[in-house]
């Protein structure tokens, strides 16, 4: 009966890592401008085409890469700049400044993510050279 209890505490534990690294994988939810911009039903139409349109950019530049990863970089940079002059246009200063703030957030973290993954790879490759794994 204890073995049992204690098998199914631990398949449980085991199902609770799991789930979690496979939530933090797969990063951050979209953000629903909608709600978090209190959008109008014509801003937030406008605002779909935009987003739309500018993520079918930059997934052709993703599927057709150069090889230039800073070349890749600065264009995808530009395609940022160019959807944002066009959203500031629909959307009024105060849902400008938000849109802009929860951007920056949403980018801060996903430098943080970068470089967590980036220190974890380090940790792992250096084990290697070290015959440590």
């Amino acid at each position: 009966m204890k073995l049992r209890n204690f098998s199914l505490i631990l398949l449980l534990f085991c199902v609770s890592i799991t789930s979690a690294q496979r939530m933090m994988r797969q990063g951050a939810e979209p953000i629903d401008w909608v709600k978090k911009l209190d959008l109008t039903d014509e801003q937030a139409k406008q605002m779909a085409e935009i987003q739309e349109y500018f993520r079918s950019e930059m997934m052709s530049m993703m599927d057709n890469p150069s090889g230039d990863r800073m070349g890749m970089m600065y264009a995808m940079q530009d395609i940022q700049k160019e959807r944002d002059k066009k959203i500031k246009k629909i959307l009024n200063k105060q849902q400008y400044k938000k849109y802009d703030k929860e951007l920056k957030a949403q980018q801060k973290e996903r430098r943080r993510r970068m470089q967590e993954r980036g220190r974890g790879e380090q940790r792992r490759g250096q084990g290697q050279r070290k015959g440590i794994n």
